[in-house]
């Protein structure tokens, strides 16, 4: 006992000084010597030698053996209870073995007991985060050299006896505290953010996980906090954010309706456009078919480009119009593969091309309207050939000497050809091509000439026309021939509407000064506007007309072309009251010769 109470002897030491003191406590000690073998290895008195004359125990730690202890006699000596040794002997050598066993295990655990604390300490000392122990009250006890170094100390020992509360910035400081408790009631916390503080008072985001450290008992008796410096992971986070923020705004910048879709036909992004588009908002149409949003179908449309690249495997375009939502759409799908290659969403963009079509509808009736032009010319110029020779030879007859009641006929002959020859005119100066700049320019004359090239459907059809033309307006810097086009056109469409309503009508036409600016109407006593037709009189083809009848680019044409001149066009109407149509153009000085 008194051997293995020396604090600083190994157990090799213990043994050998085991062995040493045996032979002592046996009866011949002059003749005795002892071996102790314990794991294999031998520990044995300098005279040893194997004899027949001996006597063992086994070592036996936690119930299994570990070794024995053995004393022999060099000589034989008188037989006893056991060979020559008495009953004593043999208690004691088991007793031996018994306490060599005894200390064996003690040192044993000691051992283990060093080694966990050495591992605790090297675990405590290496792990990348801090660790700190704390009592009950929050006074820290213990803490590694990272918890120091999060905190900005030169030293732990600078931590210890401090309160741990002072580690976190004031504000945070009640929520901790709150935090705490409910650790000691529940058993630990997981991580929980706060601002910390450093040793200089400077700020820094921090997480804390908080565990109970109980006795036996079951009791609580100190608190194990884990302390981590999140600045990195939140300035990681941070840039995450502004990217993706950044990635959103520019994805809702883009023009076009873009989205994803799942082959699923499910749509999982768009942006912004896309949504407005459909008049939803965005997380209305996460998960929702495309083509029961986009087609209001119960299931994808032939003509579907998404349906074609998870076919295909490759992008894929499509151009239709779409009625459920009145635009023409051009639409190009991009597939989107996973790491076995498969396409599992498709991204599309779809583009509203309304307007490029109705450019390209409006080139093709400009390029009739030429083509119309050119035949008029054509025919003009034929029909001028045998007017000229009409009028010739009428001329010529109406100077002899003929009856009253044949000159009578020629002169009427005479007159409508005449009359004839001025419209096949008016017809070539209409048709002909004409350069785009201004020039001095009358309203006035401008609208009579409009007069005279109508004046037959207007008669034809029962359309009175008064004119309340104002004199002396003054000139205005414009291009006559387009200026002629836009009453033409307000002057058709007052005559259709006026003879489809009644079969008849009342135009009257008025131009006036008001200040800076001359301005023409146009009054018909057609069955007038409605009011919701009223702001989409001047959109490239819209039209009241039936099918065949009109273009819908009249108007808009017309009010391009008092745009272009710097002045407006505009509608008033009522219902069954007729409509009026008010063209207001500036007046500019109208450059003389000698300013020229």
């Amino acid at each position: 006992d008194l051997i293995g109470a020396r604090p600083k002897l190994t157990m090799d030491e213990i043994c050998q000084e085991v062995v040493s003191v045996l032979p002592q406590a046996w009866q011949y000690p002059e003749v005795t010597a002892a071996r102790l073998t314990l794991h294999g290895k031998k520990f044995e008195t300098k005279n040893y030698r194997d004899t027949e004359w001996k006597q063992s125990s086994d070592i036996n730690i936690y119930g299994i053996k570990a070794g024995e202890v053995q004393i022999v006699y060099l000589k034989e000596e008188p037989k006893r209870d056991e060979g020559p040794f008495v009953k004593e002997e043999r208690q004691l050598i088991n007793s031996v073995a018994k306490q060599l066993a005894r200390i064996i295990e003690g040192k044993q655990a000691e051992e283990a007991i060093r080694d966990s604390e050495e591992k605790l300490r090297l675990m405590f000392e290496s792990v990348s985060d801090g660790i700190k122990v704390v009592d009950l009250n929050g006074i820290i006890i213990d803490v590694n050299e990272k918890t120091a170094e999060i905190h900005g100390f030169g030293s732990k020992e600078e931590m210890l006896g401090k309160n741990s509360f002072e580690t976190i910035a004031e504000r945070d400081r009640e929520r901790a505290n709150i935090n705490m408790r409910k650790t000691l009631e529940q058993g630990d916390s997981g991580p929980v953010e706060y601002s910390l503080l450093r040793s200089d008072g400077s700020e820094f985001p921090g997480e804390l996980s908080t565990s109970v450290i109980k006795d036996t008992s079951g009791n609580p008796i100190s608190l194990i906090v884990l302390v981590r410096d999140i600045t990195e992971r939140k300035r990681a986070e941070e840039r995450i954010k502004r990217a993706a923020e950044e990635w959103r705004i520019t994805f809702d910048s883009i023009a076009d309706l873009v989205s994803i879709h799942d082959k699923d036909f499910r749509i999982v992004r768009m942006n912004k456009p896309f949504a407005n588009a459909l008049n939803m908002k965005p997380e209305e149409l996460i998960g929702k078919t495309c083509y029961k949003i986009v087609h209001g179908t119960n299931e994808p449309v032939p003509s579907c480009p998404h349906m074609k690249t998870l076919e295909t495997k490759k992008p894929a375009t499509g151009e239709f119009f779409e009625p459920h939502l009145g635009i023409y759409l051009e639409v190009a799908t991009s597939p989107i593969f996973n790491k076995n290659g498969e396409v599992v969403a498709s991204v599309h963009v779809a583009r509203d091309i309304s307007e490029r079509k109705k450019m390209q509808e409006q080139l093709i009736v400009t390029d009739r309207l030429a083509s119309i032009g050119e035949l008029v010319s054509g025919i003009a110029h034929e029909i001028n050939n045998p007017l000229t020779g009409v009028i010739g030879f009428s001329d010529l007859l109406l100077e002899r000497e003929v009856a009253d009641d044949i000159k009578e006929d020629l002169e009427v002959i005479n007159k409508e050809a005449k009359r004839t020859a001025e419209i096949v005119s008016n017809l070539l100066i209409f048709a002909r091509k004409h350069p785009d700049e201004k020039q001095p320019a009358d309203i006035n004359n401008i609208i009579q000439e409009v007069l005279k090239i109508r004046a037959y459907e207007q008669k034809v059809h029962n359309i009175e026309v008064n004119t309340r033309l104002a004199p002396d307006l003054p000139e205005i810097m414009a291009n006559s021939f387009q200026l002629q086009q836009v009453f033409i056109n307000i002057i058709i469409n007052a005559e259709h509407f006026m003879t489809e309503a009644h079969g008849r009508g009342t135009l009257t036409i008025t131009t006036e000064r008001i200040e800076d600016i001359i301005r023409a109407s146009f009054a018909d006593d057609g069955p007038g506007i409605a009011e919701e037709n009223l702001g989409h009189l001047f959109d490239p083809f819209f039209t009241t007309k039936e099918v065949g009848k009109g273009t819908g680019l009249g108007l808009s044409i017309s009010h391009g072309i008092v745009t272009e001149h710097g002045g407006r066009i505009y509608a008033e109407s009522k219902l069954v009251k007729g409509a009026t149509f008010v063209v207001e153009l500036p007046i500019q000085p109208v450059a003389t010769g000698k300013e020229l």
